[in-house]
């Protein structure tokens, strides 16, 4: 058997399919249409298409997992046919629903039923808004998907809990944010409350398909880097950056609704997601003031590399990728990078996960740097294992798919087309005074604003 892991983002589809030992055989690419619809079930299609085509299959059997934009649903007919557009996670409801919520449960409730705070991308609020009768069911992603290809409905616990209607800690629909958003249960699917197989031996035009749990892509970029509880976080470095974990009980953040908890698909674990801020896309505003292209930043990079550990405070207005105090394009460059390890020290410091770390797995464009997983080793004090693999996520589904059948891969290894390296503090004590003395208080007073 082979298994193969399907990540449908907002951008675009990216697939792999692995052998029974985990080694990567091929990998796909598709972009996204332009067009606001439910392409999810044809990139799908496309995706085994393409691999079956390539003989990356060889008359075995598949089993496969889907992984999705999490947020992101379609509204359908009796015949799971779409009802309308398909509905991003970026769009957003009226205000004046959101202050409903709020009014109903109070901020600090629904966040701790939910694991968010009241906010207008939710699911929750936008069905409140947009429900009509012609509407029989309401599908994520992976639902969506698994409902075109054996006509039943089902969920996984981690693409239920980002629509804003689960209580995590249950594993179940809340039946209060149902009632409020007049959403009936049988419009919702089942939810499967950890991983397995649910469907097994589909016959198909790419053979005998089993059909494993889906998951949000939050969780399956958490497989992917294989998170242990408690003890390792992973750093998403993209246009936003994120810090995501695994634990043993929730975490919650009631000061600033920092941290997203829920339940993991292993019943076991929690997870959570910290959404930092848009600190890849101001790094991309720093480059175009300086004008230096990411091809020629080695250079800069080279130039700062025995620069001095800043002895004040450094800001950064992420709206222009200034930064403060810099003296030239390679000190700018590297005190970006100072600046945005700092921001990593404190979220986990703030949410009291820093203690019992002992590495941050990191992922995204600034691993294509060797300077900046460096930088962020030294101010974190903490070993960094940088892994530049395009297809991390789906690589996370296609974990989820070949351990709900033979079981986890032991031991837990990157993807074998990754380029993966690990960095150790060199300087940490020199930026452990800097972080205490000049940016925790900082960041502190930014935090709160």
């Amino acid at each position: 058997m082979v298994f193969c892991g399907i990540d449908i983002g907002t951008t675009g589809t990216k697939a792999v399919v692995l052998d029974r030992d985990g080694r990567v055989r091929d990998e796909v690419t598709l972009p996204a249409p332009a067009a606001s619809q439910a392409y999810w079930h044809e990139h799908f299609c496309r995706v085994l298409d393409a691999f079956s085509s390539r003989d990356r299959f060889a008359g075995e059997d598949v089993a496969c997992s889907v992984t999705g934009q999490g947020g992101s649903f379609v509204l359908t007919d009796e015949a799971f046919g779409p009802v309308g557009a398909a509905c991003s996670w970026t769009e957003l409801a009226d205000e004046r629903i959101v202050r409903d919520m709020i009014d109903t449960f109070g901020e600090s409730g629904y966040y701790h039923l939910t694991g968010w705070p009241p906010h207008g991308w939710l699911a929750a609020c936008k069905l409140k808004q947009r429900l009509d009768g012609a509407v029989r069911h309401v599908a994520t992603v992976p639902d969506f998907i698994h409902a075109q290809l054996t006509g039943e409905l089902s969920t996984d616990i981690t693409s239920a809990q980002i629509t804003g209607l689960a209580d995590f800690r249950k594993r179940q629909w809340s039946i209060d944010v149902l009632d409020w958003a007049a959403v009936s249960e049988g419009l919702l699917p089942p939810i499967r409350p950890g991983l397995g197989m649910m469907a097994d031996g589909l016959r198909t035009r790419w053979g005998r398909l089993t059909l494993v749990t889906g998951s949000h892509d939050q969780y399956a970029a958490m497989e992917a880097a294989g998170l242990v509880r408690d003890t390792s976080v992973m750093l998403g470095t993209g246009t936003a950056w994120v810090i995501n974990g695994r634990t043993s009980r929730p975490l919650f953040d009631d000061r600033r609704f920092r941290i997203h908890p829920g339940a993991d698909v292993h019943p076991d674990s929690y997870g959570f997601i910290i959404t930092l801020w848009q600190i890849g896309a101001g790094f991309d505003r720093l480059l175009n003031r300086l004008g230096v292209t990411h091809a020629s930043l080695p250079e800069l990079e080279d130039a700062a590399m025995n620069a001095d550990v800043p002895h004040v405070s450094v800001r950064v207005d992420l709206n222009t990728g200034g930064v403060e105090p810099a003296d030239d394009a390679p000190l700018s460059v590297r005190r970006y990078m100072e600046w945005s390890a700092s921001v990593v020290v404190h979220a986990l410091d703030s949410c009291g996960l820093r203690r019992g770390l002992d590495k941050i797995v990191v992922s995204g464009g600034a691993m294509s740097s060797r300077l900046w997983p460096q930088v962020i080793a030294d101010v974190c004090d903490l070993a960094i294992e940088a892994v530049e693999c395009s297809p991390f996520t789906a690589y996370g589904a296609a974990l989820h798919a070949r351990e709900a059948v033979l079981g986890p891969l032991e031991p837990h290894r990157f993807p074998s087309t990754a380029a993966v390296r690990t960095y150790v503090p060199q300087r940490p004590r020199e930026y452990g005074a800097w972080y205490q003395e000049h940016q925790r208080a900082m960041l502190d007073v930014i935090g709160e604003t």
